[in-house]
């Protein structure tokens, strides 16, 4: 067993969600008669925070109207994630069964509000002892409130851990959390400094070397 807590980011990481997630603001929005425009779209994409998405697309509309909206999506993404057969990255769910049995502690750490509909989906949502969600903290990522937290609710030292993300707002949180950070994608981004390791595909033994290095260092 190793001592250290591996802490997820969870869309592009662990779930493959952005298409899903636009599909439901743009359920949502038409539904109200609105569009739903490119900029908010984009903001999906980059993992912005549902406040934020709604904010771009709406940025003069009354409060009300955009509390209506946000209270919407959660329900119909559900609706889109029920046509849907697997939501998850390739890899993913075993990775997680495996870091599980092993015992690693795990968390996920997202500005997302409505997490458990995915790990509910992809059959994982008992092997994660830990999620913290935009809700739980007062400043979402690039703040590292939500990493620190996690660290703490896994009872885990934050440079003991390894956050995995895919995006500059992840990355940055939890480097300033402290942890050893590894970026999840096929292509290096340009943000990222030389000393933070590309994961292109997610890998249990590949996690489990890297956590040994970071107990090491402890």
């Amino acid at each position: 067993m190793t001592a250290g807590g591996v802490l997820f980011d969870l869309d592009g990481v662990l779930v493959d969600s952005a298409a899903l997630h636009v599909q439901a603001y743009e359920r949502v929005f038409n539904e109200a008669g609105l569009s739903f425009p490119e900029i908010a779209r984009n903001a999906v994409i980059e993992g912005k925070a549902r406040s934020s998405v709604i904010e771009l697309a709406l940025p003069g509309a009354p409060p009300d109207l955009k509390q209506r909206l946000s209270d919407a999506k959660p329900k119909a993404l559900e609706a889109v994630l029920d046509k849907q057969s697997d939501c998850g990255m390739p890899g993913a769910a075993e990775t997680v069964r495996i870091l599980a049995q092993a015992g690693v502690p795990m968390a996920v750490v997202t500005n997302s509000r409505a997490p458990q509909i995915w790990l509910l989906k992809m059959g994982i949502s008992t092997l994660i002892r830990v999620v913290v969600t935009g809700e739980d903290v007062a400043s979402p990522k690039p703040s590292p409130e939500g990493y620190l937290l996690g660290a703490a609710r896994l009872a885990v030292e934050p440079e003991c851990c390894l956050a995995i993300e895919d995006s500059y707002d992840g990355w940055l949180a939890a480097t300033n959390a402290g942890m050893q950070v590894a970026v999840f994608g096929h292509q290096r981004p340009e943000w990222l400094d030389a000393d933070t390791a590309l994961m292109q595909r997610l890998d249990a033994s590949d996690i489990l070397q890297r956590l040994g290095r970071t107990t090491a260092r402890r």
